[in-house]
């Protein structure tokens, strides 16, 4: 024994539980863009192209299913996960900002980001924010005292 409390620790954190949830949603929308659009015009701004309303090109279905597997792989650790978070944060509120100003403009668009999409990044980004900051142990935290 240390002369430390035992702390609980669970299996899976419920920031790894929500990474794998965020890593299967976006592989599903990955997947689902692939199907609509193939691999043909790579950066193409066409809106016609969507997957339950959200605009899709094959360049944006990689972004996509990168985030995805990344998410999945976050499954496996709390330490992971909280990474995701941090970078599952930078990256969609990075592509919200740029999807403000580009958004249903097909010049200068080549992710093909509608509003949809745009909101999509935004709700990811605040996922991201809340898997990162959310705790990987059970219990108190040890009093001053206990910890000399």
């Amino acid at each position: 024994m240390s002369g430390r409390p035992a702390t609980d620790v669970p299996a899976r954190t419920a920031g790894q539980w929500l990474s794998l949830i965020a890593g299967v949603l976006f592989v599903l929308l990955a997947i689902g863009g692939f199907v609509v659009t193939g691999f043909s015009a790579f950066t193409g701004s066409d809106h016609q192209q969507q997957v339950i309303g959200f605009a899709v090109n094959p360049l944006a279905n990689l972004v996509h299913l990168v985030l995805g597997l990344l998410g999945l792989a976050a499954y496996t650790g709390r330490r992971r996960a909280r990474w995701y978070g941090i970078v599952l944060f930078l990256a969609c509120a990075a592509l919200y900002a740029y999807g403000s100003v580009v958004a249903d403009d097909p010049s200068g668009n080549p992710l093909n980001i509608n509003w949809p999409v745009n909101v999509l990044h935004a709700v990811a980004a605040l996922l991201g924010v809340l898997i990162a900051l959310v705790p990987t142990r059970l219990g108190r935290p040890p009093s001053t005292a206990e910890l000399r």
